[in-house]
């Protein structure tokens, strides 16, 4: 089954999951890593679209080049045509020999110099049209060229790039996890150590007061952290990890956000540059893109 694309709908329902308490830090990042998957897909489509359009906005330049030619040398056909005419005119004229007229043979000679100055300027016109069909033929084969060449281009870094996102995201949950374990060591230390300060200073047996008995001595930090552990310790990890990691998603989000909108404006931009509907596009070529 194909990856979908990525909307703004997607990128909604991650930011209302964002401000869920109930949401789990671990899920989270597993479903940005999803929407920079589906993105992914975005950016795709974003490449196959300028590929095609630029690819037929150059295969429709080149056959109306070749039309314009063809319709030259169609035109060239019929003129050497008439011209094959005049030359067979000319030679019935002189089968029965050289007339005594001396106008008539001055009018023979006129249209025998005419028939062989045309035939230069034809014989020319077509080395120039021949010329300039081979010119756009190399020129279109250059484009082509260039064009795949770019689509390759792209195609290479293109994988790297969202295996970077991916990498990135997974860097950066490890590292938020080792900061969620330290702080949450302290807290669950800490608060433990502040209570059994706290009762010090009323005058209870605390970790200041010295006695031979060290477990009675602390018997509340101990007791306070049993507690802590048994009741508070998850609670306490969960509200850190949200803490460290919520501001870290939102500034990703962000980024996807900002990424979605170039990507938007790039697809308009081809829309106009070439005139073709991305939607008919995907139309079309749906089948193809999902492979």
């Amino acid at each position: 089954m194909p990856i979908p694309s990525l909307s703004e709908k997607d990128l909604e329902a991650y930011r209302n999951d964002l401000s869920n308490p109930e949401k789990s830090t671990g899920e989270l990042f597993i479903k940005l890593n999803g929407l920079y998957q589906h993105f992914a897909n975005n950016e795709q489509l974003l490449a196959d679209f300028e590929y095609v359009s630029a690819l037929n906005s150059l295969e429709s330049s080149y056959a109306s080049k070749k039309e314009h030619f063809n319709k030259e040398i169609a035109e060239l056909k019929r003129q050497f045509k008439q011209l094959d005419n005049r030359i067979v005119a000319a030679e019935q004229k002189l089968r029965h020999g050289i007339p005594e007229d001396l106008l008539v043979m001055d009018k023979i000679i006129a249209e025998q110099e005419s028939i062989v100055e045309d035939q230069e300027k034809l014989n020319n016109a077509e080395t120039h049209i021949v010329e300039q069909v081979r010119k756009i033929d190399i020129e279109h084969g250059k484009a082509l060229q260039k064009l795949e060449q770019q689509q390759n281009n792209r195609e290479t870094p293109f994988k790297g790039k969202f295996s970077a996102f991916s990498e990135q995201i997974k860097n950066a949950e490890k590292a938020i996890t080792l900061k969620v374990r330290g702080f949450s060591l302290l807290a669950i230390i800490g608060i433990p150590l502040i209570i059994d300060l706290f009762f010090g200073v009323i005058g209870l047996p605390t970790l200041f007061k010295g006695t031979n008995n060290i477990i009675f001595n602390h018997y509340i930090f101990l007791i306070s952290l049993i507690l802590i552990e048994l009741f508070l310790a998850d609670k306490i990890r969960n509200r850190i990890s949200q803490m460290l990691s919520i501001s870290y998603l939102k500034e990703s989000l962000n980024t996807l956000g900002n990424l979605l909108t170039e990507n938007k404006r790039q697809l308009a931009k081809t829309e106009s540059e070439h005139r073709i509907s991305f939607s008919e596009f995907v139309k079309k070529n749906g089948d193809a893109l999902v492979d």
